[in-house]
């Protein structure tokens, strides 16, 4: 209890024992003495009780105990009484004592019915965590402060085959002139002659392992859940820096005279157009996706000028109708433009991860292994149809 609150606990005392004094002293001289004096003490120690200490207070409790216990064993009629409590005497003390008008009623029945009164005293030591041996009881998240994912892969912006044996083959046609023509009066048809050629795929593995003990798969509950969440982060980014390269690398050069980056990326566009392919997407940078949205005001491109266009939350836009998409895998200031109908993912399996507990000395060190893989390539069937052309 604080001590203003046990001031007010003090006030409330004082004022009971002077309703007693009132009653008690046309009953009983002995009982106005003695009331009198209580009333004394309780008022005079009201007056100073901020400033004293904790021993102080608890031994004018004990003073006044006293006090009341005295009272309490005068008013006793039939028996004698010992060892009341504080509550006990003042509820023995006011039995029999006719309460005149004028007193408040209220207060009186209180007194009478409730037995359990106190006046509560803080400890005068509290313990602390200079008590405690060890450390206090700990709560843990749920959650785990893992490094982020990339946000886009590559694999999920193209189609994907599936090839049962490993090799997968199609077959390429190359450039070829066209003869035909008008044929005038008389005159032999042109011929055209058609060639293809036989490409393969081999699927190699893009793969990667993490081995633990068992002791650590117990001691963090969670790994079995977060493990797999960290290899497929690490698998995909992997995964996308080698289909970015093989697709960029094998892509046509696309040039530009024009130095702002959205009229660039309409002649790139124009010039896969112009090959009659479709440009599904386009990959830039985050950072060029930044200048590409800056340049939407900076330059007053609205709905329709310069070809470019927000899409409704603003975080991408379309130049020339081909969506352009931001990846942090893509390198700065490079534009790469993709027809999806010639690139392909060919994978002879799903991406997996799998445990074993009897790779190499597994067995006989409580180790696990962790493995992710998958067996796949990104297949360009026809390189005139990407386009790799250098931003400002």
């Amino acid at each position: 209890m604080e001590n203003n609150q046990i001031l007010a606990e003090i006030g409330n005392m004082n004022e009971m024992v002077k309703a007693i004094k009132t009653e008690a002293e046309k009953q009983s001289k002995d009982y106005g003495a003695l009331t009198s004096a209580i009333d004394k003490k309780m008022s005079d120690f009201a007056a100073t009780a901020e400033g004293k200490s904790s021993a102080e207070i608890t031994a004018f409790k004990k003073e006044m105990q006293d006090q009341f216990d005295n009272l309490a064993t005068k008013s006793a009629t039939k028996t004698e009484t010992k060892g009341q409590s504080l509550s006990e005497g003042i509820a023995d003390a006011l039995n029999g004592i006719n309460f005149k008008e004028g007193i408040d009623n209220e207060l009186t029945d209180r007194l009478r019915s409730d037995r359990k009164f106190r006046i509560e005293l803080p400890n005068v030591k509290a313990m602390g965590l200079n008590n405690l041996t060890g450390d206090p009881v700990a709560s843990y998240s749920v959650r785990q402060a893992i490094q982020p994912a990339q946000k886009i892969n590559f694999r999920d912006l193209i189609p994907t085959v599936n090839s049962e044996t490993g090799l997968y083959v199609f077959y390429r046609e190359p450039l070829q002139a066209n003869n035909i023509a008008v044929q005038s009066e008389g005159s032999t048809k042109a011929e055209n002659t058609y060639s293809f050629s036989e490409v393969k795929v081999v699927q190699n593995y893009i793969a990667g392992f993490s081995t633990f003990t068992k002791q650590m798969a117990t001691s963090l509950p969670w790994l079995q859940n977060t493990l797999p969440r960290l290899l497929m982060r690490d698998f995909f980014k992997k995964e996308n820096a080698a289909f970015f390269a093989t697709v960029s690398s094998a892509a046509t050069a696309v040039t530009s005279s024009e130095t702002d980056n959205v009229k660039k990326i309409i002649d790139f566009v124009a010039s896969q157009m112009d090959l009659n392919y479709s440009v599904s997407f386009g990959l830039v940078s985050n950072a060029m996706m930044a200048s590409l949205l800056k340049s939407t005001y900076t330059n007053g491109y609205y709905s329709g000028a310069g070809g470019l266009t927000l899409n409704a939350t603003g975080t991408g836009v379309t130049i020339f109708g081909v969506p352009i998409l931001p990846a942090s895998w893509v390198t700065n200031n490079k534009v790469l433009l993709i027809d999806s109908d010639y690139l392909e993912r060919v994978q002879v399996k799903g991406l997996a991860i799998e445990l074993s507990y009897e790779n190499g000395t597994n067995f006989v060190q409580n180790l696990v292994t962790a493995r992710i893989e998958c067996q796949e390539e990104i297949n360009l069937m026809l390189a005139a149809s990407a386009a790799y052309g250098t931003l400002a």
